[in-house]
């Protein structure tokens, strides 16, 4: 089988139905069709899928198959149809993903953001809660009320770097708690 042309080969496939010319025909070609589906997809299992799917047609229409010059350009020209497919598929699944994202109000990465905020508002409010009084008073001033570092001393009579020290050693301990503020 090796020294027969791949038109002998296509031929016995035809008119026999002979596997080994497939086998022999595929063993040829195989890897110049990944290698080429590969450098286009740049995914290596789908370009082995690609090759396996262009084989399987090959051998489910070796009744019809005419071939007008070389077998290599009858499969360069099906993985070329292939590759047009897939790209055309592609774009419009992205289409479709893109819709669905712009008409949906709440995306589920929204939803596990607000469940996932809500968890850690709940874990911080809980430390929080441990804090010593003052530093507790102070950082709640400045994280809930927002209020400014000058308006927080001012409203408790304290110097500015006392509420900026005390924001940060209460920033520290919650850090220290593995809160993320």
């Amino acid at each position: 089988m090796k020294d027969l042309s791949d038109i002998a080969l296509m031929n016995l496939l035809k008119d026999a139905d002979d596997r080994n010319a497939f086998n022999e025909l595929y063993v040829r070609y195989w890897k110049v069709i990944y290698d080429i589906g590969f450098k286009k997809l740049h995914n290596a299992p789908l370009a082995e899928d690609l090759v396996h799917d262009l084989f399987v047609e090959i051998w489910n229409k070796r009744q019809e198959i005419t071939i007008h010059s070389t077998f290599i350009g009858y499969l360069h020209t099906m993985l070329k149809n292939r590759l047009i497919d897939l790209s055309r598929k592609t774009a419009f699944q992205l289409l479709v993903q893109q819709d669905i994202i712009d008409n949906t109000t709440i995306t589920e990465n929204q939803f596990f953001d607000v469940v996932a905020s809500d968890d850690i508002e709940k874990q911080l409010m809980a430390e929080v809660e441990n804090l010593p009084s003052d530093m507790k008073k102070i950082f709640l001033l400045s994280r809930q009320e927002h209020l400014s570092t000058t308006e927080i001393a001012q409203k408790l009579s304290l110097s500015p770097q006392t509420v900026k020290n005390q924001i940060s050693n209460a920033i520290r301990r919650l850090r220290l708690k593995e809160l993320h503020l």
